[in-house]
């Protein structure tokens, strides 16, 4: 009974001692502000630059792009499939266009190169018109002069938007396909290539082949990828100026060959024209990403929004340093631990009901050109500090700096 009394004397007495943890959320008079720092006054804004994007790859949530199918036949119908199929095989062609995307290619140029691999973080999904009943995003239009293509000569019609400005819905938020079949009477000229193909105008693409035939998904998914790939922001790779230093010029072959320069020379990237169509960079990622991040445009229009609902499962711990020079979009709560620090140098959208938690010892820093927000015209739940004691998180916001949406406004002064 003794040794029993004494231990929970000995526990009792320590825990008096443990220094006492409270949480509570911050006010305007937890921000402290402070001058710009020299180093960050000269520094050019990295958000503008793609590989910003890819800086942490563990923070990068899959973006499911919204896509629609316009099949177009002939009053005839010899110039594309049954109706009755379409459903079947937009979706087919759906799962083998994202199945490309599963497993991104190590870059074949330039040889022996070192580029990282990172995951392609995006996906289709067809996307019903939620205001129609029935709808399914698969849609059939019989129209004698806009259901073919013609690619070359007089009649040559490829960049025609005609057949978008008439058929496309929802093309503030929907990428539109259009499959229109080569012109029947050019298809039987031998100087004609009716080979699968296509071009992208803003937020439709059009892919021409032969859709009478009904192709295999799987030998359209590689060129699919490269006109939506267009549409999402990226340039061929071939000549050199696309923006990234980590696609080298090269002369474009189809495949290998045994003769030069093919034998060494090939490419395997997305953006080529290639027998793989497989691989993307990080930098064309990034630009990707980059452009999904603008408000208004077009790339991120076409995106579902899943930023604007809280998903714990995309919780982020801040263990040590880290630095965001990229507009991000949180999609869950964000915990920054003892000894780790957040910079934010653009852009932080935060989700209704999401949190940034600061234990004692960690820091946030929001810098001159960053800020933090709700892109979804609502709130959030703001800043919690937790303190230990003496010892609590804190939060610094350079001059210019902003904290907005919050549940309990702060307003920020110098």
């Amino acid at each position: 009974m003794i040794r029993c009394a004494i231990a929970l004397l000995i526990l009792s007495l320590l825990a008096a001692c443990s220094p006492k943890i409270t949480s509570r959320l911050a006010t305007t008079e937890d921000i402290q502000i402070i001058a710009p720092r020299m180093s960050d006054e000269k520094k050019t804004s990295p958000c503008y630059s793609p590989l910003s994007y890819v800086a942490y790859p563990e923070l990068i949530r899959p973006k499911y792009i919204r896509v629609n199918f316009h099949f177009m036949n002939s009053s005839d119908g010899s110039y594309n499939m049954p109706e009755e199929e379409t459903a079947t095989y937009a979706r087919d062609w759906i799962m083998a266009t994202n199945s490309n995307l599963d497993n991104n290619m190590k870059m074949f140029l330039p040889p022996g190169n070192e580029t990282p691999v990172i995951p392609i973080p995006y996906r289709y999904v067809i996307s019903p018109d939620p205001g129609v009943p029935g709808d399914d995003g698969v849609y059939y239009h019989v129209d004698d002069v806009l259901c073919y293509a013609v690619k070359t000569g007089r009649e040559r019609n490829i960049s025609d938007k005609r057949v978008i400005q008439k058929y496309a819905i929802r093309d503030d938020s929907v990428m539109n396909i259009f499959l229109q079949t080569h012109q029947l009477d050019s298809i039987k000229s031998p100087t004609y290539r009716p080979d699968a193909s296509g071009i992208s105008i803003g937020s439709s693409v059009k892919i021409f082949g032969r859709w009478h035939e009904r192709p295999s998904v799987w030998s359209i998914r590689g060129i699919t990828n490269h006109e939506l790939g267009h549409s999402l922001g990226l340039a061929h790779t071939w000549g050199g100026n696309d923006g990234c230093d980590d696609t080298p010029t090269h002369p474009n072959c189809w495949n290998k060959t045994d003769s030069s320069p093919c034998d060494t020379l090939y490419s395997n990237n997305m953006m080529d024209y290639n027998a793989h169509m497989g691989a993307l960079t990080p930098c064309q990622i990034g630009k990707i990403l980059l452009n999904m991040s603008r408000i208004g445009s077009i790339q991120r229009n076409i995106i579902e929004a899943r930023w604007c609902t809280l998903d714990t499962t995309a919780n982020i711990t801040v263990s040590d340093s880290m630095r965001l020079e990229a507009a991000y979009d949180c999609e869950g709560n964000i915990t920054i631990e003892s000894g780790g620090t957040l910079e934010i140098a653009c852009r932080l959208s935060m989700p209704e009901g999401a949190t940034i938690t600061i234990r004692p010892g960690g820091k946030l820093t929001v810098l001159s050109t960053g800020y933090i927000n709700n892109t979804c015209n609502g709130t959030w739940s703001g800043i919690t500090l937790v303190q230990e004691g003496k010892k609590k998180g804190t939060v610094e916001v350079v001059n210019g700096g902003k904290i907005e949406n919050t549940v309990q406004p702060l307003i920020l002064e110098p």
